[in-house]
């Protein structure tokens, strides 16, 4: 890989640059074998070496050589940057490793480094996981009062920790007080505190942080509503499923399959999934076809037949017109169950419905 010559011996830089365009094409491996060749050359690794092979290694999940690779390195008497140890810190929470978060900390501070965000965001997210939310929320007032301001991902891990330890109230507080600091919140931050409103049972909540967040110019997405639609349909808020279905199609935001499946199992019935559905799209169109074709691809995947045979005759009755892509689920399903007639007569009215337009 990197060969020696006589006029010219590879050094520690070169072999570091190649080391590093191995990790970041994904082949570690090929990186370590040229790290140990390092060895046999003479050359002896910098810090940089070290930590460009440790950064790798974690990246593909391989913290435990990373971590015997870091005691290498310091029995070398060289010192991991800041760097180093985030990317180590990211690694072990990845994989569970972080028994004891605080104390990693408290020993980067011992040698000197001054923690940026991604240490602490590191250290909180491992928190979390460890379920020492009280620490977590500690850990980032002290990182406020070192100097060192969370970002949004910051807030966003901590959060998300409080409201998987149902403490919306806390929560909450944090969400006001990203607001006060003139902090935006993102997209996930949203849809973490309304997945929590949800599963507390605070429809009303759900909505006007909904408001609050389209408001502020942050555009929901297909997590944000099927987050929600899971929430409303648990709560079994028929109006706030429709009006979050009427939401999404007019945002040109097609309910999916998975959108479908989870109003199918909360309502059970055709009846209740079609009233949602006429009542969304007699008003939508193009969008109101996709809707329809998901909830009849939703009902094929189950096996109801009849189901998305009524999906297909209530979106002609809707002054919708079904096209292939609405009569070809339905289709297959009947030469799959054997019935080959009725698939028969399916393709003869898509050939009609080809001769209309």
């Amino acid at each position: 890989m990197i060969r020696e010559r006589a006029d010219l011996e590879p050094d520690v830089i070169a072999f570091s640059t190649v080391i590093d365009g191995l990790c970041k094409e994904g082949a570690v491996s090929k990186a370590f074998d040229l790290f140990e060749q390092m060895h046999s050359l003479g050359v002896l690794p910098s810090t940089v070496t070290y930590s460009t092979l440790i950064n790798g290694l974690c990246k593909q999940g391989a913290v435990r050589k990373a971590l015997e690779l870091l005691d290498c390195m310091a029995s070398k008497g060289l010192e991991p940057d800041i760097v180093t140890y985030n990317t180590l810190l990211d690694g072990l929470c990845k994989k569970g490793l972080l028994e004891n978060p605080g104390k990693l900390l408290q020993y980067i501070l011992y040698k000197g480094h001054r923690p940026d965000v991604v240490t602490y965001t590191a250290v909180i997210d491992a928190l979390c996981k460890n379920e020492e939310i009280e620490k977590a929320e500690e850990l980032l007032n002290d990182m406020i009062s070192r100097g060192v301001q969370p970002n949004v991902v910051t807030y966003n891990t901590l959060m998300d920790g409080l409201c998987k330890m149902n403490k919306l109230e806390n929560a909450m507080n944090w969400l006001d007080e990203m607001v006060l600091k003139g902090m935006s919140p993102d997209i996930v931050t949203y849809t973490i505190v309304m997945d929590a409103l949800c599963k507390n049972g605070k429809p009303d909540k759900v909505e006007e942080l909904l408001d609050d967040m389209i408001s502020r110019g942050v555009q929901p997405n297909v997590v944000t509503y099927t987050t929600l639609l899971v929430g409303f349909c648990k709560m079994k808020e028929l109006e706030s499923v429709k009006k979050c279905l009427r939401e999404m199609v007019s945002r040109a935001i097609p309910p999916s399959i998975v959108t479908w499946n989870i109003i199918i199992d909360a309502f059970c019935s055709i009846d209740d999934a079609m009233n949602i559905l006429v009542s969304m799209v007699l008003n939508h169109g193009a969008q109101g076809n996709s809707a329809c074709i998901s909830l009849i691809k939703a009902y094929v995947k189950r096996g109801n037949i009849d189901e998305a045979m009524s999906v297909l005759k209530r979106m002609k009755q809707a002054g919708l017109k079904p096209d292939i892509d609405a009569y070809s689920p339905i289709k297959e399903m009947l030469l799959e169950i054997g019935i080959a007639d009725d698939a028969k007569d399916l393709m003869a009215q898509m050939s009609e419905k080809k001769a209309d337009d």
